[in-house]
């Protein structure tokens, strides 16, 4: 049966929101390790990785381990008509809180899309056939529109659908490759 993207955005969230902080932890620094010990991850330059809510997988841990590994990571700053742009960390940065909460770059340089090799792609439902969906404004979406490198979710077990169970909308753009637990349902 489908579902609207609302319905199942409103279920996970407050699904995420009840996970034992402990359970979440562990879940989430298997899909870490996951990701980390792929080639997708390995062969990457540039990543790509978002500054996480507070019900998400926290990529804190991610991004330390990228910088550790001599990556070159970048993290998105909204733009006026939902539109976002990827900034280099380094030197200058700074971060302030937008209007969704989240915390976002102040200073630095954007980096063009096709420069990065790989994007962490955030969301609240994934399902095993790449369809996703955000958090609502479509900003990812038209991002991923005109990029042309690797993505990957990571999926907490509330996250991750074994077959879609809402519609998809034109502008929905799949992802590569899910990484979630896979006894999840």
């Amino acid at each position: 049966m489908m579902q609207t993207k609302d319905v199942i955005r409103k279920n996970v969230i407050n699904a995420l929101a009840r996970m034992a902080p402990a359970d979440k932890a562990a879940e989430s620094q298997q899909l870490i390790d996951g990701l980390v010990g792929s080639s997708i991850w390995q062969d990457a330059k540039s990543i790509g990785l978002t500054m996480s809510a507070a019900v998400e997988l926290d990529t804190r841990p991610l991004i330390a381990q990228a910088l550790a590994a001599g990556k070159q990571v970048s993290v998105p700053k909204t733009r006026p008509h939902r539109q976002m742009t990827f900034i280099t960390l380094g030197a200058g940065v700074s971060f302030e809180a937008s209007a969704f909460g989240i915390q976002e770059p102040v200073g630095g340089q954007s980096i063009d899309p096709n420069q990065m090799d790989l994007i962490v792609v955030p969301g609240v439902a994934f399902a095993d056939d790449g369809s996703r969906i955000g958090f609502g404004a479509g900003y990812y979406d038209r991002y991923l529109a005109v990029f042309k490198g690797e993505t990957v979710s990571l999926a907490l077990s509330p996250q991750r659908f074994r077959k879609r169970t809402w519609t998809a909308d034109s502008f929905d753009i799949k992802i590569k490759q899910i990484i979630s637990l896979k006894e999840a349902d």
